[in-house]
């Protein structure tokens, strides 16, 4: 394999790097960050408005857009499902909840699941989920909220003398600015962080999906995704690294701080550090998250979603050594626990869940790490 550099700039200056069996030979990486200029922007606040009576008619004082629940850690919810009341008051079809088990390390996992609101919904009830927390996000009249910094940054990987991998080699990310996160969710009333990074040694990819139908305004999904992590469930902050909605676009989502999303710094293949997410419990560290902004329980993402998947794969896979065809040893650097897995994995191989979707989990081996290992070959 020839080498490849990575780079967020048009300058690379390149150096030799170490690589463990599973990682990708002869590669190397550096960074530099390419953005457009800062720019002002703003977003308006998510509000949301909770309940607990599970079972029962719910009817939001505002507006709302997405409905979501969440179980206290070691609480099922099996058969859960939610239905929605329309302006003339009738009521809409139940719909399957589909639960995801996440969290960071330092705390215990917990479920959740998300509902979008058809428009002019007035009132939601949910069933089989008793004791959970409901909650109707509003993503669109809250605030406006001012964020500073760049809408976008670019990260790109290369071929030495060559201008792609197999397909692009660079992907285009809208920073957490650009998409409108509220950073005071990070910190709690006396400025501490909730979530203070950690990183580590880079040793597996992992996709997942949002199992919530998407609305027409993504930077709205995203706002309320990160709003369930971040304060429904006490986080500080989304538990992915990357994600990317129907249309192709890639978000930045945990917050890394080191100037480089989702790194410490300037990665190099073979040492690069992630900053830990919550994506795969008891898997988190060194394991980085991608997540699809969608439900593919029975539906396959769309061309576009799954083309941006690849790219995002393949240029994250040339930045750390990970070699998507492999399966690796991953040893949890906390307690030294080994478990066999695939370098490039679905969350369902680390844990009992239904993510990605059984839709895209019955194709992903053809649609997305063929293409992700064809492309570095």
């Amino acid at each position: 394999m020839r080498r490849r550099t990575f780079l967020t700039g048009a300058t690379t200056v390149t150096g030799l790097a170490a690589f463990t069996p599973a990682l990708l030979a002869s590669a190397t990486a550096t960074a530099r960050t390419t953005a457009e200029p800062a720019a002002a922007l703003t977003a308006p606040r998510v509000l949301s408005e909770r309940a607990t009576a599970a079972g029962v008619l719910v009817r939001p004082e505002r507006r709302f857009d997405v409905v979501s629940v969440s179980l206290d850690p070691g609480s099922s919810a099996e058969g859960a499902a939610l239905r929605f009341e329309t302006a003339d008051g009738a009521l809409g079809d139940w719909q399957d909840l589909h639960f995801h088990t996440a969290g960071p390390e330092h705390l215990e996992p917990s479920a959740s699941a998300m509902a979008r609101a058809p428009q002019g919904a007035t009132g939601y009830e949910v069933r089989g989920a008793d004791g959970a927390d409901l909650t109707a996000l509003n993503l669109h009249d809250g605030e406006e909220l001012r964020l500073g910094g760049r809408e976008r940054v670019a990260l790109s990987a290369a071929e030495e003398g060559v201008t792609t991998l197999s397909g692009t080699s660079e992907v285009r990310l809208l920073t957490r600015a650009g998409w409108g996160a509220d950073e005071s969710l990070r910190f709690d009333e006396d400025g501490n962080d909730l979530w203070p990074a950690q990183f580590h040694p880079v040793q597996a990819l992992t996709v997942h999906h949002t199992a919530m139908a998407t609305t027409d305004d993504h930077a709205a999904d995203m706002r309320a995704v990160y709003h369930l992590h971040a304060a429904q469930q006490a986080w500080g902050d989304v538990g992915y690294h990357l994600l990317i909605d129907p249309e192709g676009v890639v978000y930045e989502g945990r917050h890394s701080g080191g100037g480089v999303p989702v790194f410490r710094a300037e990665p190099v293949a073979g040492e690069a550090e992630s900053v830990t997410a919550g994506h795969a419990f008891g898997f988190n560290h060194g394991n980085i998250g991608v997540c699809l902004l969608g439900d593919f329980t029975d539906e396959l993402p769309t061309r576009a979603a799954q083309d941006a998947l690849v790219d995002v794969l393949r240029v994250l896979a040339a930045v750390t050594g990970v070699d998507p065809a492999e399966r690796i040893v991953y040893v949890h650097p906390d307690t030294g626990a080994e478990t066999g897995q695939e370098a490039l994995a679905r969350h369902r191989d680390w844990l009992q869940t239904e993510c990605p979707g059984n839709a895209f989990s019955e194709a992903f081996d053809t649609a997305i790490r063929q293409r992700v290992v064809d492309g570095l070959r």
